[in-house]
């Protein structure tokens, strides 16, 4: 529950004047700025356990928050201090006020990166305690900092879609990282046809649903799949059609290009779409009026829309199936979204996520079951379904909970089962995916990971292969 009516501070403790630096920004915080807290969670470093309270006034919570920092100058060490546990202290506090000042510069910088990202609630703001030289006086500022970045879009849509299993801004795997910035990027371009690449169950249509009409400024999606415009009536469903055009057009229609003015049209699996149709939508593709007409109509007609293209396919594979026309017109700006096997470091949250979402018997535990056997698992298998495997497994687990009652238990039930399945086999995955070299370098880092695991270090691993252990360690890092 969020607390509306509890303002909150929250600041790091300095080894000099810190409880000064406190009490000061409280009293001018209310004296100067109205803003009255209520409650105060101090940050200190475990060296600091026996600090005394400030002298705060009555009426106000102070509240100690010890984080295991031992370098306050290393920035990613406090980074990673504040996400694990500040972050989820002060989700629900509103309005949360934040003092930048105390601390070192390092800290500093985490506040001001982590408030760009949007890591905070959307109305938190940043102070910045002052003091003058030449009047001797202290005094607080408010800090205008309004920078914007793909995090904080990230964040925005996540928190106002909670229930969907969605990306997380805090990723670690590069491939993803970059592919979500690189999304930022090209889908903030207004008129240009972006398009998304990835295998079936990656999330490209969730992508588009969430983060794409944010960052096109486009409330309206109009969803296109474009296998189902393989029929007689696809012209009059795509294009619309005037009255009399054919037999049983028995009213004006306009189409789905008319219905996606001020909004997005989104053609999924773009690969599926007849040829007749490649060849007029060539036309709606050629500038940005975005002209085509109506069936039976002499007349042009204009529609205001984004395009957006998805596709399960190859990016040569493409450029076969598809009329060379418009695949040029439309291939100017694309996103690969990675699969989830080239993104294992971010596997267990991808987990907790797809978790969190089909939990909706509030008996099941919050926490997403994971054990040894999981997350080697998720360490070794190609997941060919992404992030439908998830959800399989997720199932499976929820199912054997019911009986079983117990996490562990219930996960390896399911594990076993889902491990059996024949849907979810890597069978057709046997030897990776791609050309020649793409193959030859899944198959060395497996074998890498392979001889690791089984001789325990990098060394063993060699002497076992007969190779040096620097080409081992080079094909583990290559995908």
């Amino acid at each position: 529950m969020v607390e509306r009516e509890q303002p909150t501070l929250l600041a790091w403790h300095a080894d000099r004047a810190g409880n000064e630096v406190l009490e000061n920004a409280l009293e001018h915080l209310a004296r100067d700025h109205k803003v009255h807290i209520r409650r105060v969670l101090y940050l200190i470093q475990p060296q600091h356990k026996a600090l005394p309270n400030p002298n705060i006034a009555a009426g106000i919570e102070f509240r100690k928050l010890t984080l295991p920092i031992t370098k306050p100058t290393v920035h990613l060490e406090i980074y990673q201090a504040v996400q694990d546990k500040v972050l989820p202290e002060v989700v629900n506090y509103r309005p949360l006020h934040i003092n930048i000042s105390p601390g070192t510069p390092a800290m500093h910088t985490v506040w001001l990166i982590l408030h760009a990202g949007g890591a905070f609630p959307s109305d938190t703001v940043l102070w910045s305690s002052q003091y003058d030289n030449k009047t001797k006086k202290t005094r607080i500022d408010k800090v205008d900092f309004p920078i914007n970045t793909y995090l904080a879009e990230i964040r925005v849509q996540a928190k106002k879609q909670p229930e969907l299993a969605q990306y997380d801004a805090e990723y670690h795997s590069p491939k993803r990282q970059e592919a979500l910035l690189q999304l930022f990027r090209y889908a903030r371009l207004p008129g240009a046809p972006l398009l998304i690449l990835g295998e079936r169950g990656i999330g490209k249509t969730r992508l588009v649903e969430t983060h794409v009409t944010r960052l096109k400024q486009r409330e309206k999606l109009i969803p296109v799949p474009c296998g189902t415009l393989d029929s007689e009536l696809a012209d009059s469903l795509l294009f619309g059609h005037i009255k009399g055009a054919f037999s049983g057009a028995i009213k004006d229609r306009a189409g789905l290009l008319k219905e996606a003015d001020d909004g997005i049209l989104f053609l999924d699996e773009i690969q599926d779409l007849p040829k007749p149709l490649q060849r007029k939508l060539v036309r709606v593709f050629q500038d940005r009026k975005h002209r085509f007409r109506s069936v039976g109509s002499d007349k042009e007609q204009e529609t205001d829309i984004e395009i957006v293209c998805a596709s399960n396919r190859r990016l040569n594979e493409l450029r076969e199936i598809l009329d060379a026309d418009l695949f040029d017109r439309f291939s100017h700006l694309i996103v690969e979204i990675p699969p989830l096997r080239n993104c294992r470091e971010d596997l267990e949250r991808d987990w907790q996520r797809v978790w969190d979402e089909l939990r909706i018997d509030e008996s099941l535990p919050d926490k997403a079951p994971c054990n040894k056997a999981l997350k080697k698992l998720f360490q070794t298998h190609p997941l060919p379904g992404n992030l439908r495997d998830l959800q399989r497994l997720a199932f499976l687990t929820m199912a054997w909970w019911q009986e079983l009652k117990e996490s562990d238990k219930a996960l390896n039930a399911a594990l076993e089962e889902w491990q059996k399945l024949e849907i979810i086999s890597p069978s057709n995955n046997e030897f990776g995916e791609g050309n020649y070299d793409d193959r030859v370098i899944w198959f060395k880092k497996r074998l890498a990971d392979w001889a690791y695991e089984q001789q325990g270090n990098w060394k063993k691993a060699a002497a076992f292969l007969e190779c040096s252990d620097r080409t081992l360690r080079d094909a583990a890092k290559k995908e």
